[in-house]
């Protein structure tokens, strides 16, 4: 950062910076309103906000031009310009790199696949103007770009765009002729530990199959669980065996000693792997930790088949870390709370109208416009039936979307729900209406192929549950500016309706299609804990206004 009067600079020393550089009028105008905006935005002077590009793109990364006021365009242009202003008193990188490519660079890239191409031409650019050469660049060249754009450059998620270089990078080394043979590490963000199944003995592999074999039970067998487990499921635990093992590697145990299951729930390694868990959530017991254990234990009981008194002490550990299931989240109690102000209850509910009316009036690309329409369909969609992501992603038209006359039924049969409760419910009219509007004018420009699904992916089928989440949850946090997921609209559902019925749990256990009503209770007693004091407390109120009345009613003469 460049030091002003021997101190750090600020958006103050940016304006005054603007005022004296040899720019237009209209410059000027653009790149001081652009600093004004933002300070506005941030509730700050131009002197409290230091002139560093991280901290204004952490700042702004939790506004959108929705909540600003202002159009996406607009919002662009203000990062843009707050960029060049911050750049005239502090180092910045910028966010389009127009440095030529060299000869050598240039070479090697018109070789380069066009998916790797676009992840790798702007660090490219970067060495070029380093006079960075194929054959000389090192390691310590690659991070400092890396290194630059996360620090200096305001454009969003560098960190993300950092990573990408470095997986392309790699790519290259890997495909493309003449590419310098330096492949860099890429770091672990999520500190994952889970080793490749290759790291084990070919007789622990036959006994993983084995056991995702027994959960699917596809051949029905008497030996398999009565119900077979889903495709997720069995992913799901696929990934946990594999965690179970690579931890005890981790622990110091030999990978060729760890021949079958029966080594996972041997008593002593039962514990290292849960004393490995413990230590990473601050040597105390998690959800993680209570379900590694159950999950192990059961391991033992229907697939090891260890005998009574091994299974009595794995069962005596697993109690000890045990967590009660069920009941909310804090973190998803902390996401819920900007729903106890009724104006927030408000905008959501009229969320897919705001987006709409966003849709028709904005200037985008028509694919742009389509693919907004669609996150407005299926929030309304799953406003009216707070589903799972999975059922709302693979809806499909003609198998889930029943007309009848003028109404319109969503259609959901058990086998294709979670806990096999199926949905028969009829679509309110607003929801209907967003949904005609979207699927007329705006569904045909996402469709690549033949499908029927509501919501079309990338080939015949639908679009993956996670994308349609992440998507959804980009759009809530863009228009309401809180953070979301597609599972909080069921939990959203339950609190709406209990702040205006507290203790109504069967009406929520029905609308979420819950199989019983602990379940109902588990997650929401306590939701409407403040409507319900609102309740109490108003018949206090009114009770004291009685009493206050007639103060000498009943009193001894």
């Amino acid at each position: 950062m460049k030091i002003t009067n021997g101190t750090a600079s600020t958006l103050q020393d940016a304006l005054v910076a603007i005022e004296n550089a040899d720019l237009s009028a209209k410059q000027k105008q653009e790149l001081s309103s652009a600093v004004r905006v933002v300070s506005k935005a941030l509730r700050l002077e131009p002197a409290e906000i230091p002139a560093n590009v991280a901290f204004i793109r952490e700042k702004l990364s939790g506004l959108s031009h929705i909540t600003l006021g202002v159009s996406q365009g607009r919002f662009a242009n203000i990062r843009y310009f707050v960029g060049k202003a911050v750049g005239l008193v502090s180092k910045t990188h910028p966010s389009r790199n127009n440095t030529p490519l060299s000869p050598d660079w240039l070479a090697l890239l018109a070789d380069t696949p066009d998916k790797l191409k676009k992840k790798v031409s702007a660090g490219l650019r970067f060495l070029s103007g380093r006079l960075v050469t194929p054959t000389s660049v090192k390691e310590e060249d690659l991070l400092a770009y890396q290194a630059a754009i996360i620090s200096d450059r305001m454009r969003a998620n560098p960190e993300a765009a950092g990573d990408h270089f470095l997986w392309a990078w790699n790519r290259a080394v890997e495909s493309v002729p003449g590419w310098p043979k330096l492949t860099l590490n890429r770091p672990d963000r999520r500190g994952a530990y889970c080793l490749p199944l290759a790291t084990f003995p070919a007789k622990f592999v036959c006994d993983l199959d084995a056991y995702l074999r027994r959960l699917a039970n596809t051949d029905l067998d008497e030996d398999g669980p009565l119900r077979p487990s889903s495709a997720s499921t069995v992913k799901a635990r696929a990934h946990q065996m594999r965690v179970a093992a690579s931890i005890l590697v981790h622990q110091g145990v030999d990978p060729t000693t760890i021949t079958s299951f029966a080594s996972l729930v041997e008593l002593a390694n039962f514990k290292l792997i849960l004393r490995f868990l413990m230590d990473r959530s601050g040597g105390v017991t998690s959800p993680q930790v209570s379900y590694m254990a159950s999950a192990l234990t059961k391991v033992a009981e229907y697939h090891a088949r260890v005998d009574e008194s091994a299974l009595r002490s794995l069962k005596a550990v697993a109690a000890r870390v045990s967590v009660p299931s069920g009941g909310m989240t804090e973190k998803n109690r902390g996401r819920l709370r900007p729903f106890d102000d009724p104006e927030m209850v408000g905008k959501f509910l009229a969320l897919p109208d705001a987006i709409r009316a966003s849709v028709v009036r904005d200037k985008q690309a028509p694919v742009s416009k389509a693919l907004l329409a669609q996150i407005a369909a299926a929030i309304a969609l799953v406003q009216a039936v707070p589903m799972r992501r999975k059922n709302l992603a693979s809806i499909d038209m003609e198998r889930h979307l029943i007309p009848q006359r003028d109404r319109l039924y969503l259609v959901i049969p058990e086998a294709e729900t979670k806990n096999r409760q199926a949905i028969n419910l009829l679509l309110p009219r607003f929801t209907q209406e967003i949904l005609a509007w979207y699927v007329r004018g705006y569904r045909p420009l996402l469709v690549r192929a033949p499908t029927t699904a509501l919501f079309p992916g990338e080939g015949a089928g639908p679009k993956a549950a996670h994308t349609i989440g992440i998507q959804i949850a980009e759009t809530v946090k863009t228009f309401l500016g809180i953070d979301f997921n597609t599972h909080m609209f069921r939990h959203v559902a339950g609190k709406i309706y209990l702040d205006k019925n507290p203790g109504a749990y069967e009406v929520v256990r029905q609308v979420l299609r819950h199989k019983s009503i602990n379940t109902t209770t588990s997650f929401y007693t306590g939701a409407e804990t403040r409507a319900a004091n609102e309740l109490y407390t108003s018949l206090v109120d009114d009770l004291r206004a009685t009493y206050q009345a007639n103060p000498y009613r009943g009193a001894a003469l």
